[in-house]
């Protein structure tokens, strides 16, 4: 710096080579920013056309109709049905009693063992019956007594010796022994217990010599030939019962065996505690494979016929409305050549029976109706479908179901 130069002088030309550096610095700042702005719109651009090129992708494979799903099907077919309640009941026997003693004594005869078959007024058991015979052999006499002098003065009544009231007398006294006869040979009687019916007895509950009661129980006798089914349903199946009508029941001694019987009755008043309707059915045991008190697993077929549209089980599906199949339907217009000329419908049906590998559909289906019998886990309503290989026919089932 030259030394002539005032101070003043040099500090202002220091402040203008600041100013002129500071000038020279703005243009710079501003091309750099601009540089930044115009990558960032580049990238930016760039990622947007990407975006469009992959939204334009996915719009022109959307618009191309997925190929038709393979199914098989079955027809809707008409049938008739008996619907079959279910119900738990109780083997009785046809006549059964706990024979007993109506007096009390000491047991001098039993003349059964446990188990045997007896016949009607088969002798079981003898109590004492010595004083009862004694008291017998008392009252006879007193008739035999009582009579002759009576016959004696019918004789002398001939010959007008005796009066009217003196035989009247005679003759209460005759009628009165003669009772007494009566009275006790009623007593003793009691002393000899005999079988009321023919059955089999079931175990002995007395020994020989054993003091018993009044109503003691001797034995068991059970007519097992023919047996008592009783069961209740409730009052909506009441218009379901008809005299007659059979009734399948399992016991658990045979789980595999099934038992038939009739309904011969029902009590016409109903239990107001529970609104169950009594009923009693008489079931054949003469081959004595079932007992009074087994239970019993009971189907009763209805006295009515509902008609229904037979499909197989498997065309039988669940949504969050309960039991559905799915139906071919015609569409209005086709879409296209690959059009395959049925979509699916989901229909909400009411199943009343399944039995044999088919389902009884009360409500839901029309006759001739055409239902996807597999695979409906991968179909949905509105999709196009195919039908191969269709199911073999089958037989609509008539008569039974559950």
């Amino acid at each position: 710096m030259d030394s002539n130069i005032s101070p003043a002088a040099a500090l202002h030309q220091g402040e203008h080579v600041s100013e002129i550096d500071q000038s020279s610095k703005k243009p710079r700042l501003v091309l750099r920013i601009f540089i930044v702005l115009a990558l960032l719109m580049a990238m930016t651009a760039a990622l947007g056309y990407k975006k469009f090129i992959q939204i334009q992708t996915m719009m022109a494979q959307g618009s191309v109709l997925p190929p038709p799903i393979s199914v098989t099907v079955a027809e809707a077919k008409p049938a008739d049905w008996r619907k079959r309640i279910k119900a738990i009941g109780t083997l009785f026997a046809s006549q059964g009693v706990d024979i007993s003693s109506e007096v009390a004594g000491i047991v001098t005869s039993i003349n059964f063992v446990s188990g045997q078959e007896v016949k009607t007024g088969k002798l079981l058991v003898e109590l004492d019956s010595r004083s009862e015979l004694a008291s017998l052999a008392s009252a006879r006499a007193q008739f035999e007594a009582d009579n002759s002098r009576y016959q004696r003065l019918i004789k002398l009544k001939d010959k007008q010796f005796v009066t009217k009231n003196a035989l009247d007398e005679q003759i209460a006294l005759v009628d009165i022994a003669r009772s007494q006869i009566g009275i006790t040979e009623a007593a003793l009687s009691k002393k000899s217990i005999g079988a009321p019916f023919s059955g089999k007895l079931g175990i002995r509950q007395i020994d020989l010599g054993e003091y018993i009661a009044p109503g003691a129980s001797i034995v068991t006798l059970q007519s097992i030939d023919q047996l008592l089914l009783d069961f209740t349903l409730p009052e909506s199946n009441f218009r379901d019962l008809s005299v007659g009508q059979s009734v399948s029941f399992k016991v658990r001694s045979y789980p595999e065996r099934k038992f038939s019987g009739r309904v011969t009755a029902w009590d016409p008043l109903l239990d107001e505690n529970t609104r169950n309707v009594s009923i009693r059915a008489e079931v054949d045991n003469r081959d004595r494979r079932l007992a009074p008190g087994m239970f019993a697993e009971i189907e009763v077929e209805s006295r009515q016929t509902l008609a229904v549209l037979t499909v197989p089980e498997t065309a039988i599906f669940y949504n969050i409305y309960g039991e559905a199949v799915y139906v071919l339907e015609k569409p209005e217009v086709s879409d296209s050549d690959l059009d395959p000329g049925y979509i699916l419908a989901a229909r909400q049906v009411r199943v009343a029976y399944r039995v044999g590998g088919f389902a009884g559909i009360s409500e839901g289906l029309k006759a001739g109706d055409q239902v996807v019998t597999a695979g409906q886990l991968k179909l949905f309503p509105s999709l196009k479908v195919v039908i191969v290989d269709d199911v073999a026919e089958y037989k609509a089932t008539t008569s039974t179901g559950q």
